[in-house]
């Protein structure tokens, strides 16, 4: 089995619901449920990368004469995406090649009274990010939880974000502590192509763990909508609702497996998990994936790369 990274680093807002809520929000994001993080699900990833592959389905007639876009021919021939994702055929049933693991979160951006904006992590994402292989042990063998009032930056963040000895992010104040560190410079190299997230080393903020939760439950987006009604073109009445999205600027990672092809009779029978990986890399590109709803109205677009 092989193993990659997978980085997503949202362009616009991002909601994927999930579709209860018990609260004053009417349609929350999908998060963790004892931290309170945002996640995007598996389930939400493989579909957007399956979507990528449509180009390549074969045509097959059923029984009714109707021409339809198949993964794997009843005679077993198969393409890529049954390789890569698993097959839709119930007489060819086989799972693909590629595991993913929910998008976990990085970094979340929060407003700043000086600089604008910054990122918060804090030390149990870190570890976990050091668990799952994103980040070498080294750069937190020094790094110890803050209290609830203070802040951790480094140099970078001192002189960007600092007034004093204090930050301000949203209504809060932290005392700041320096360190001298080179985890917001390694950070920066994850998504090397975005010239956004190149100054998280003098934007990176680390808050202990309750902060963390608290922000990132209290600090997404909230949008108002009203349903609009067919007939006439106007609101309805009783049908306003909000809507969270995470916002724009916000780091997540997904651990991406890749096993040997399990289909030992199939055309695509060679293919190792080193190719699975490779062919998976090839289609992500340069340019931006759309993952959750409302993609008409620009939500959900993503730089994506495979660490």
């Amino acid at each position: 089995m092989q193993t990659k990274i997978l980085y997503l680093f949202t362009r616009t807002p991002l909601h994927v619901g999930a579709g209860a809520s018990v609260g004053a929000i009417d349609q929350p994001v999908q998060r963790e449920r004892h931290t309170g993080f945002p996640i995007i699900p598996a389930s939400s990833l493989k579909g957007t990368f399956a979507d990528a592959w449509n180009d390549g389905l074969l045509e097959e007639t059923n029984g009714k004469g109707e021409v339809k876009k198949v993964r794997v021919r009843k005679d077993g021939t198969s393409t890529a995406a049954a390789w890569l994702f698993g097959s839709d055929s119930d007489q060819h049933a086989r799972a693909g090649t590629l595991q993913f693991t929910e998008a976990r979160l990085l970094a979340f951006p929060i407003r700043s009274v000086k600089g604008s904006f910054a990122w918060i992590t804090s030390p149990l994402i870190l570890r976990r990010a050091q668990r799952d292989g994103v980040i070498p042990a080294d750069l937190l063998k020094d790094l110890k939880e803050p209290s609830d009032d203070k802040a951790i930056l480094e140099a970078g963040g001192q002189a960007k974000l600092a007034l004093g000895n204090k930050i301000v992010i949203e209504e809060y104040t932290f005392e700041s502590i320096a360190i001298a560190s080179k985890l917001g410079d390694y950070l920066g190299g994850l998504m090397v192509a975005d010239p956004v997230w190149t100054e998280i080393a003098s934007r990176l903020v680390i808050l202990s763990d309750g902060m963390m939760s608290f922000f990132a439950q209290n600090a997404c987006e909230v949008a108002q909508h009203v349903r609009i009604s067919d007939e006439t073109g106007t609101a309805e009445g009783g049908a306003l609702f909000n809507q969270e999205n995470v916002p724009s600027e916000t780091l997540f990672y997904a651990v991406v497996r890749a096993t040997d092809n399990r289909n030992p009779n199939g055309n695509q029978a060679a293919k190792k998990a080193e190719d699975a990986l490779e062919a998976f890399a090839s289609k992500l590109g340069a340019g931006a994936l759309q993952f959750g709803g409302d993609a008409s109205t620009g939500l959900g677009y993503c730089s994506v790369k495979l660490g």
